[in-house]
């Protein structure tokens, strides 16, 4: 099926609707009606509500992450029926409010409303940047015994593109910003000069789509060269991005975010066609699934998960530009 040229906000209602049915009655987005809420993943759905300028959603999204930020101004890792599942941080999780937030002052909405949570916005950005080694690289989380000895590349990407988020957001009310963009080049020059350090497991992180395009997205490696060198690796002709290198699965979330890396490079055509490959997907509700195992032939899991939606409306906002607005993903 042809994609028309321009895609508007009416194409994907069915996407946001999906996000909205998941929303629980105390704020939280879970995956897919089960119970189970990632902070990251459910401020990935508050990016594609601020997009839809769905502001009572996306307050009560916010509101629930807000109100569960403890002492530490961090956010557990996952929260299942509205109670703590996993008891430790995921440091690039409780920063990616940035994001959304940075979305909803673009879309020009309630200043005010964002204005009310600065304070908090700037101890999270305070407790994430105190979250790091010797070396400068961040640890990907921490529990009761410490801080967890790993730095991992999605997660630093993620943390990068949320602080110049968090950088944005505080220009627009006129704080200064130039400490934070002066850690902003420390995060980027660790990254390169410190490669040694996201290995620490003896895993092979190449292995990983996420891994590879993930500093692209973020703006955090600018290497287009590189970035299309290594498209051949994960890209599916038909189906879309494999999440790991051996296995035969594409995922939608991953190909939604690749499409987004894309954009960055204004690599429009690439794009539109991986788009239009995933399109294909979306079941008779309009939803997409998580991802198709295209040996078996099965979509794998078997789950509409909400955030697998959010990035797809994400993907399409910088490919359509569905809002004639500033993209926060491509701060």
């Amino acid at each position: 099926m042809l994609l028309p040229l321009k895609m508007t906000k009416h194409n994907f209602k069915s996407n946001i609707a999906w996000i909205k049915k998941n929303q629980t009655e105390d704020g939280s987005i879970v995956w897919d009606l089960n119970g189970k809420c990632d902070p990251w993943d459910h401020l990935e759905c508050l990016l594609a509500l601020a997009i839809f300028e769905e502001e009572a959603h996306f307050k009560k999204g916010m509101n629930w992450f807000f109100a569960n930020l403890d002492d530490n101004h961090l956010i557990q890792s996952e929260f299942k029926n509205g109670k703590v599942h996993k008891n430790y941080y995921e440091h690039h999780h409780a920063i990616y409010a940035a994001v959304p937030l940075l979305q909803y002052l673009h879309m020009g909405l309630d200043k005010k409303y964002v204005k009310e949570k600065l304070n908090e916005v700037a101890k999270i950005t305070e407790a994430t940047l105190a979250a790091r080694d010797q070396f400068g690289c961040f640890y990907w989380a921490q529990d009761i015994n410490g801080m967890c000895d790993n730095s991992l590349i999605t997660a630093t990407s993620s943390i990068y593109l949320s602080l110049k988020c968090a950088i944005k957001i505080f220009e627009k009310f006129a704080i200064d910003t130039t400490q934070l963009k002066t850690e902003l080049k420390s995060i980027r020059a660790c990254f390169h000069e410190n490669s040694e350090r996201f290995d620490r497991d003896q895993v092979d992180r190449s292995r990983f789509s996420m891994d590879y395009y993930y500093p692209f997205l973020s703006g955090l490696d600018q290497d287009k060269e590189s970035f299309i060198k290594g498209l051949s690796l994960f890209y599916v002709d038909g189906l879309g991005i494999k999440c790991v290198i051996e296995e035969p699965w594409v995922t939608f979330a991953e190909s939604s975010e690749l499409i987004i890396a894309l954009c960055r490079f204004r690599e429009f055509d690439l794009a539109r066609k991986i788009f239009r490959e995933i399109n294909e997907f979306k079941d008779q509700d309009g939803v997409l699934p998580t991802g198709y195992q295209y040996a078996e032939k099965i979509f794998w899991p078997d789950e509409r998960s909400s955030w697998t939606n959010a990035a797809y409306v994400i993907a399409a906002d910088c490919l359509f530009d569905l809002t004639n607005k500033e993209k926060a993903i491509l701060s």
